[in-house]
């Protein structure tokens, strides 16, 4: 993990939102599935306006922004959503602040005591730009699978160490959202039996939890 993340450099937003770089801010990598999960909230909203909100000292670049947007389709915290009136970001990128424009997004962030915050490290994406698979992720198989874990491993031979424990074994392909890459199509999901294991859209999910996604 170290070794893949660099203080500093390691920035990210999903498809359809442009790479930036801020010193100040890093991010670890991450599966969506594992940022999807973290989220307090996730859904899909449109942006309709900004402004920013100083700070109490009116330090600059100290602020926050805060967007309005409409609320189209909830996928995760659906007992919190109400409070949701606005969305927030940090004004500075070196803060993991981030810019959104007008237009459909998938939002994932955190509530806190003065808002629901959204940031580079974030599940961000516009919506338009999101393949068909990764919307059936988001809308069904994700949330189903909280209770999986993804795990990384640069080692030739990585097995699993649990039963609900799914695998990838090149960390770098999570350093940036590419729009339809195969490991940002796939979903690490509970079988029936309690398991956990990869599916890829092949029409059943692989029976080798185990996925290297450096040859994919």
């Amino acid at each position: 993990m170290s070794a893949a993340v660099t203080v500093g450099l390691l920035f990210f937003l999903s498809a359809g939102l442009n790479e930036q770089v801020a010193e100040g801010c890093s991010c670890a990598p991450g599966h969506p599935q594992q940022l999807f999960c973290m989220s307090d909230i996730v859904m899909r909203a449109e942006v309709t306006g900004e402004k920013i909100i100083h700070s109490d000292d009116n330090t600059p670049g100290m602020g926050k922004i805060q967007y309005e947007i409409q609320v189209i389709k909830v996928f995760k915290g659906f007992d919190r959503i109400k409070e949701i009136q606005h969305v927030y970001t940090n004004e500075m990128s070196s803060m993991c602040g981030t810019r959104l424009g007008r237009g459909q997004y998938l939002l994932s962030g955190s509530i806190a005591p003065d808002g629901f915050f959204v940031s580079m490290c974030d599940y961000l994406a516009l919506w338009d730009r999101l393949s068909l698979m990764q919307k059936k992720n988001i809308k069904h198989r994700y949330l189903m699978s909280c209770s999986c874990m993804i795990s990384t491993c640069t080692e030739k031979l990585c097995q699993p160490s649990t039963k609900n424990e799914c695998i990838l074994t090149n960390l770098s392909s999570l350093w940036s959202f590419e729009d339809r890459e195969p490991i940002h199509e796939s979903a690490c999901i509970r079988h029936s039996d309690g398991s956990c294991g990869w599916y890829g859209g092949t029409g059943k999910p692989s029976e080798n939890d185990t996925m290297d996604v450096s040859d994919v």
